[in-house]
């Protein structure tokens, strides 16, 4: 509870005075509280020395001798966060500023300073004062000379309107406090429900989607299975022989791409970095896919930059898979023109390391807008297509891996007007 009185006067006589009345078990003192006793019906106060010690220093009392002073003191006690309650001030204190203007200026600094002005002169008038400090309850006027007892009350009332306008405000900053938490609450509670139901619709489409591919997996499988086993009992062996092989091959593909994509999303994945000779992999893989190119009439381009390292250390198999991804997703959906891969290095910030770009450019349909913004989803193009065409999954597990290999799979597309899918790679250079 604050009880830290200011008491401003010129005269060291009246600051004795004011520490007898409020700073010591004064007789002043001990007549108020019999009087208060007789008022209520209470037993009369002890006068024993422990009643004493304890009305003793009721008050934390400051002395000013002048305005100015009391100006600094006032600054002082709210910089170190220990504000007066009340002061007492005296009108005339020659050669400074009055009281008048000294309270005037001592709301400047602290507005909650509840003041009483002592006065034995007609210095300034009711109107003059209210002229300079406005109408308010935090003044009260006390005529000289000084009745102990009013001074006591004045003294009790003051300092508990302080505290209890005090104890309000802070009750008040609590209530907003709590307010804007419960706001800040609510508002949380309305972005993780947006949050909840958006995951929600992703993993409902999601489910959707994985139970039509599982539909149109086994359907495709068991056809397939079924026409195999027919091209295996036909009398023209060499023709069945070659469409079974076939058939087999691309559902074997197929399965790869579920197992690729089911150790993915299970974080199973793991990497096997080795020198990589990095123009005969990208050789292989032109070669690899030259047959199925040319039968599309179909132009597969190679094209290396010269700054490019021979030998690099990586994953061959998975940046083999990542680039065979992207380029059977080229072949397949461009039905005339070219298929061109190429390999650049751009620049990096660090000696010891290379950046790579790679890129599978074809001259096909392009990628519309509808399908852009879902195009690495899995199971994007599983409905209306075939799974021996594309099960959905060639370019999900393709960016997928690249990210586990610290790399990222980027496309540019106009529609009509082709495609280009980027493999941005930071490798060790190898020796060789």
């Amino acid at each position: 509870m604050n009880r830290r009185i200011l008491i401003v006067d010129d005269t060291k006589g009246i600051h004795e005075d004011f520490k007898k009345i409020l700073a010591s078990g004064s007789e002043a003192t001990s007549d108020l509280a019999s009087a208060r006793a007789a008022f209520f019906g209470e037993s009369p106060p002890a006068t024993s020395s422990q009643t004493s010690a304890t009305a003793k220093n009721n008050y934390d009392l400051t002395f000013c001798f002048q305005g100015v002073e009391a100006l600094e003191v006032t600054q002082e006690s709210l910089n170190k966060h220990e504000p007066f309650a009340m002061a007492f001030v005296d009108v005339r204190m020659p050669p400074g500023i009055d009281g008048v203007q000294t309270i005037k200026r001592l709301w400047e600094i602290d507005p909650n300073l509840q003041c009483v002005i002592c006065s034995a002169f007609s210095d300034y008038s009711w109107e003059q004062m209210i002229e300079e400090l406005g109408h308010t309850d935090k003044l009260l006027i006390l005529k000289k000379p000084f009745d102990p007892t009013e001074i006591c009350q004045i003294a009790s009332a003051f300092t508990e309107k302080w505290n209890a306008a005090n104890r309000e405000q802070k009750a008040i900053e609590l209530i907003s406090q709590k307010e804007v938490e419960a706001r800040a609450y609510a508002s949380s509670l309305e972005t993780l429900n947006k949050a909840l139901a958006t995951a929600k619709a992703s993993a409902d489409r999601t489910s959707a989607m994985k139970s039509d591919f599982i539909m149109r997996l086994t359907t495709e499988m068991s056809s397939h299975l079924n026409v195999i086993l027919d091209r295996l009992i036909e009398s023209d062996q060499v023709t069945g022989l070659d469409d079974a092989l076939d058939r087999s091959q691309r559902l074997l593909g197929m399965i790869n791409k579920v197992i690729d994509f089911t150790q993915v999303e299970l974080g199973s994945l793991v990497l096997s970095d080795q020198s990589c000779v990095v123009r005969e992999t990208l050789g292989d893989l032109r070669d690899r896919y030259a047959d199925e190119a040319a039968a599309k009439g179909l132009d597969l381009r190679l094209e290396v930059g010269p700054a490019v390292p021979d030998v690099i250390l990586t994953d061959v198999h998975r940046l083999r898979q990542v680039l065979g991804y992207l380029v059977e997703n080229a072949i397949q959906y461009t039905d005339s023109g070219s298929v061109e891969i190429r390999l650049l290095r751009e620049p990096t910030g660090s000696w010891d390391s290379v950046r790579l770009r790679f890129e599978v450019e074809d001259t096909g349909c392009g990628v519309t807008g509808e399908l852009s913004g879902k195009i690495f989803e899995p199971f994007a193009s599983a409905t209306g297509s075939s799974f021996m065409d594309g099960s959905g999954l060639g370019l999900t597990v393709a960016t997928r891996v690249a990210r586990v290999m610290g790399g990222e799979v980027s496309f540019d597309s106009s529609t009509g007007a082709g495609t280009t899918f980027t493999l941005e790679l930071e490798v060790k250079p190898g020796n060789g």
